[in-house]
């Protein structure tokens, strides 16, 4: 695969193109966007023929899930790339990680509708977090790039009858890999108190060093949820999936999915790329992750220290936690500057709940990510202090 390939995604219904002016503003279309999580990668070339085949049948009609090869795929993957074993019977389809969140939330929380979460976290959790008392766990940066959580909170909240932990596994947006010690620690503590840990795991494919599942760890407690849709560059295809080990919360949750939610017949094209992806295109994930370590590195070596900021690679991840604290920089100056003069869309850090961090999307050619360097200079070049 050439990552190095630029490919036109204007024109295509691409959120990340195609609708930047929803997140930076009207007049904007001039803007290079280094936002949602996505990336300008094409998919791999197994999945591409996959699909046109598929097209070329020309009907589709209803489709199922629930059978080996598609159930077989995701077992052999956590087997081979998480080292973790899983039985079939455990793997449900999702038409989404955050359908898969809410829907076991909605199961698992209890009457009290509180849950415990890690800030910064990902805007999407927020969004479907809405209706539940949220016990925020701060992750702390104790070195630059290195993230610390709070156990004595999070042994609090479980004590006070607090059902359910939610972890980004890998975390967005610090890009920080839990360490197995750290996740035993935590599943202690749910199992202990009886809760629970959902652990959203989409973006444990993109790593910088060996990342674990939960479920490797233990399967009384947790479940994983996950989609090969970060890792293959495929999201608008449809579906993903979580691992539910116990018996009775898989059936709780497939009434709810089915009965409930009327969520049966899953696209075609999802199932297909899960298959595929997973069986075939382990190689095309390697060469992925070296793509976008050279581009962390790049961005390190052209940006950290420039003018205050702080940047590190993050251990997971295609997205970048960029700190400017240091610069003196006002957020609403510095957001003003890297559309008037930096020609870029970057994400500020106060949608995740800090307010002195850009989430800069490094997913993406070479050469795009150059620019997109250039204008982060521009655009703290422009400001006075």
């Amino acid at each position: 695969m050439n990552f190095d390939k630029v490919i036109n995604r204007k024109g295509t219904y691409c959120t990340q193109w195609d609708y930047i002016e929803d997140r930076f503003g009207k007049g904007n279309s001039v803007l290079v966007p280094y936002s949602i999580s996505d990336t300008d990668f094409q998919a791999p070339v197994e999945i591409i023929n996959e699909i046109k085949k598929r097209a070329d049948h020309g009907i589709f009609g209803y489709s199922r899930w629930d059978h080996d090869d598609y159930k077989n795929s995701i077992v052999n993957w956590y087997q081979e790339r998480y080292n973790t074993r899983i039985k079939k019977d455990w793997v449900v389809y999702s038409p989404s990680v955050l359908y898969t969140i809410s829907t076991l939330m909605e199961l698992l929380a209890g009457e009290n509708k509180k849950i415990m979460s890690h800030t910064p976290r990902y805007d999407g959790f927020s969004k479907i977090f809405a209706h539940y008392e949220v016990i925020n766990i701060p992750l702390e940066e104790t070195q630059k790039g290195i993230f610390k959580t709070d156990l004595s909170t999070i042994e609090q909240g479980f004590k006070s009858g607090i059902k359910v932990l939610v972890l980004c596994n890998p975390d967005n947006p610090t890009g920080k890999v839990w360490k197995k010690d750290e996740l035993e620690e935590l599943i202690s503590l749910a199992k202990k108190y009886k809760g629970y840990i959902i652990s959203d795991e989409v973006h444990m494919d993109i790593t910088r060093r060996e990342p674990t599942s939960v479920l490797k760890i233990d399967a009384q407690c947790c479940i994983s949820v996950n989609s090969p849709t970060k890792t293959f560059n495929t999201p608008s295809l449809g579906g993903s999936y979580a691992v539910i080990p116990d018996t009775h919360i898989r059936g709780k949750y497939l009434k709810q999915m089915k009965e409930v939610h009327s969520v049966g017949s899953p696209p075609i094209f999802g199932v297909l790329s899960t298959i595929t992806g997973y069986n075939e295109c382990a190689y095309w994930v390697d060469d992925l992750n070296n793509y976008v370590r050279e581009n962390c590195e790049l961005v390190v070596n052209e940006l950290d220290g420039y003018k205050g900021l702080e940047v590190y690679v993050p251990e997971a991840t295609f997205l970048m936690w960029i700190n400017f604290k240091k610069t003196n920089i006002k957020l609403s100056a510095l957001k003003e500057s890297l559309i008037k003069n930096g020609n870029v869309a970057i994400m500020s850090g106060d949608i995740y709940g800090d307010s002195y961090r850009l989430r800069l999307n490094v997913g993406c050619p070479r050469s795009k990510l150059e620019y997109g360097i250039k204008g982060i200079k521009k655009a703290v070049d422009s400001i006075k202090v």
